[in-house]
């Protein structure tokens, strides 16, 4: 059987196959998050044996009214069996140490709401000492039922878990505007030692700052939940910052929404759910590829500044048409303020499709987040919420979980000075004969590939450039739109050229 066509067990099996390895860990060491130069990306995958992998998956349970399924997917990519550790912390305090062993080309599915009963919420740290396996989740709201009609809590939102910890992260937009939104910022420890972190909100009147929100020690191995309608209240933009003094987070907001009028910056009338990770490292150049131009789809880049001083930038469009100019949006930022930036403007109404850079003019770092969602009297649900980042990276794979004609694969070259040429393969399988597989992209350029039903329903695509490039999937599921980025290859990720 090849790696892209994976065997899904049921909860109670992989329970018994994770017990498996249990003498290979009986005394597991402390996860320590990967040590590198290199700038980071969201999740950067180990191919060799002779590297490891962290993951790290933060997210509700079923327990929660609005949450009908989570399962964190762990898919096997080498030609050996391959042996880990699980642990599930729930936020009221359950943990559960489980070991695996996965073999060739295999799937396995975790379901953390079974493993800590009584949880919310549930941070999920997977090791694999010898890399090569891929870990992502997908959640899920609302009923099952595929007759209903859209409401609370209805959407899908499906990802790679992440490989960074960090000791400060960014999370630029949230929303609790009334009615139907519910918003929480998760903040996860995987390690054995407390930590202590600083949280600030900056909400529609300002920011806030309070003792309780100072010096919050966040226990080893243990999931914090801040309820972020109570803290900033019916406020149409929540921005937090969570600053480390002591160990390293890994931090996310999870979003639901049901609100069925627009506003700018709020949920804009649509109904969906999205766990997004923060930003673990600010920079002075954002990049937000494949902006959808899909019909009651309506886009924003909510924008931050997290320092203490002014500063001034510059909202770019980069059209899939190198030669098409957009008058980008010029923005100033006091300290510690955002600001929306509504892309559904006339500007951009020939741009056809288009990504987007986030310039500092002065060097400041910044933060940015891309808002996607269906608009007021639409039919479907759709939230989807992409963070910014600074990197790019040479080799990704994009793991596809579904029906390929529901997805679409985007490739940005973020670069201003090369040309990025790039090939795209299956692994474990022939790429689809009518669909090219050589591209040659400009600078600052992108390209879009409807995927189609040639490639099956479970294949993870590479992605194989020149030049650094970002690749991001974005799927629309009956249920709900998702939009994330890929798997860098550890090694390959650098900062694009000016």
């Amino acid at each position: 059987m090849s790696a892209m066509n994976a065997v899904r067990y049921p909860a109670l099996v992989v329970l018994a196959a994770m017990v498996v390895g249990s003498t290979v860990f009986a005394s597991p060491p402390d996860p320590v998050a990967r040590a590198t130069l290199l700038p980071p990306v969201h999740a950067a995958l180990s191919t060799t044996p002779d590297s490891g992998d962290l993951w790290f998956c933060v997210g509700p349970t079923v327990a929660m009214d609005e949450i009908s399924g989570r399962i964190v997917t762990l898919t096997s990519i080498s030609d050996e069996p391959t042996v880990g550790r699980v642990t599930v912390n729930g936020d009221n305090g359950a943990e559960v140490e489980r070991a695996f062993q996965l073999e060739p080309g295999r799937s396995m599915e975790i379901r953390p709401g079974p493993f800590v009963p009584g949880a919310l919420h549930a941070g999920v740290t997977v090791e694999v000492p010898g890399g090569r396996v891929l870990v992502e989740q997908r959640i899920t709201g609302g009923t099952t039922d595929d007759e209903a009609v859209p409401g609370i809590g209805t959407g899908v939102d499906e990802a790679p878990c992440g490989t960074i910890t960090s000791a400060s992260w960014q999370v630029p937009w949230a929303t609790t505007a009334e009615p139907g939104n519910t918003a929480v910022l998760l903040v996860y420890n995987p390690f054995r030692a407390p930590a202590v972190a600083d949280l600030r909100f900056i909400g529609d009147l300002g920011r806030r700052e309070t003792l309780d929100t100072r010096g919050v020690v966040v226990a080893g191995r243990s999931l914090a939940v801040f309820d972020l309608n109570d803290l900033i209240p019916d406020s149409e933009v929540v921005s937090a910052s969570v600053d480390a003094r002591v160990g390293q987070l890994v931090v996310a907001r999870l979003q639901v929404a049901d609100q069925s009028t627009s506003g700018t910056g709020g949920s804009g009338g649509s109904t969906g759910l999205a766990v997004t990770p923060g930003l673990p490292e600010t920079s002075d150049r954002l990049f937000l590829p494949g902006v959808s131009r899909e019909w009651g789809v309506t886009s924003s880049v909510v924008v931050m500044n997290p320092g203490e001083d002014t500063t001034e930038l510059e909202v770019l469009v980069r059209p899939e048409d190198v030669g098409a100019f957009v008058e980008p949006w010029r923005v100033t930022l006091r300290g510690r303020q955002r600001q929306v930036v509504d892309l559904g403007s006339g500007r951009i109404a020939d741009a056809g499709r288009f990504g987007v850079e986030v310039r500092s003019l002065d060097g400041a770092p910044l933060a940015a987040s891309l808002i996607s969602r269906t608009e007021g009297g639409t039919t479907a649900a759709g939230l989807a919420a992409l963070p910014a980042v600074g990197a790019a990276a040479t080799d990704w794979m994009v793991h596809l979980t579904g029906p390929a004609d529901q997805a679409a694969l985007v490739v940005s070259n973020p670069g201003e000075t090369t040309i990025a040429t790039v090939r795209l393969s299956l692994l474990g399988a022939a790429w689809p004969s009518d669909t090219p597989d050589l591209y040659e992209i400009d600078p600052a350029g992108h390209i879009e590939v409807e995927l189609g039903a040639a490639i099956a329903a479970e294949a993870t695509v590479l992605v194989d450039s020149s030049v650094p490039v970002l690749s991001v999937m974005r799927r629309d599921d009956p249920a709900g739109r998702s939009s994330s980025f890929g798997m860098a290859i550890a090694g390959t990720q650098t900062r694009p050229s000016l």
